[in-house]
């Protein structure tokens, strides 16, 4: 049985002002599910610099026979650094969407979760979760969590912020 998850949809939210082109950000990445010096996780932002979305290749879970303990379980965790364009301006997520592809049985539930923190103070940290349910015939999937806005961990406002996926 097999899970894979090639996005993660990030929406994020700008305080004061659109985050504009000003904004640039680089990653860099390592787990089970992205192996250092690989080239399985991509990133880009929206042109209205409001959503970002990463791309793993090599996320991908497995159980049953012939697979052992870690098969199912993946992790990557992503180490996000965004420039803002000026003092005015931070960010959160607002929104998480998964999308992939899974191929478990009836029955079997896959658990997939995100949390982001803020480098400087990791435990202001938001959580999402989704679960698949396996369809027995595999089957394309998209779950999005929405943050309740309770629960937003918001940048310090502009200059070189960074984070963790």
């Amino acid at each position: 049985m097999k899970l894979q998850v090639p996005f993660i949809v990030f929406p994020l939210f700008a305080s004061a002002q659109s985050l504009g082109g000003g904004t640039r950000f680089s990653i860099s990445h390592s787990g089970r599910g992205c192996p250092v010096g690989s080239m399985s996780v991509s990133a880009s932002m929206s042109p209205d610099r409001e959503i970002m979305t990463l791309s793993f290749d090599k996320m991908q879970a497995f159980i049953g026979p012939g697979y052992d303990a870690t098969s199912k379980t993946q992790n990557c965790g992503i180490n996000l650094t965004m420039e803002l364009p000026n003092d005015s301006t931070q960010y959160t997520l607002v929104e998480n969407t998964y999308h992939g592809y899974e191929r478990l049985e009836k029955g079997i539930t896959a658990t997939l979760l995100s949390t982001l923190y803020r480098s400087e103070n990791a435990t202001a940290s938001i959580t999402t979760q989704a679960s698949v349910e396996g369809s027995s015939v595999g089957q394309v999937f998209t779950r999005t969590v929405v943050v309740p806005e309770s629960q937003y961990v918001w940048s310090r406002c502009g200059g070189v912020r960074p984070c963790g996926l």
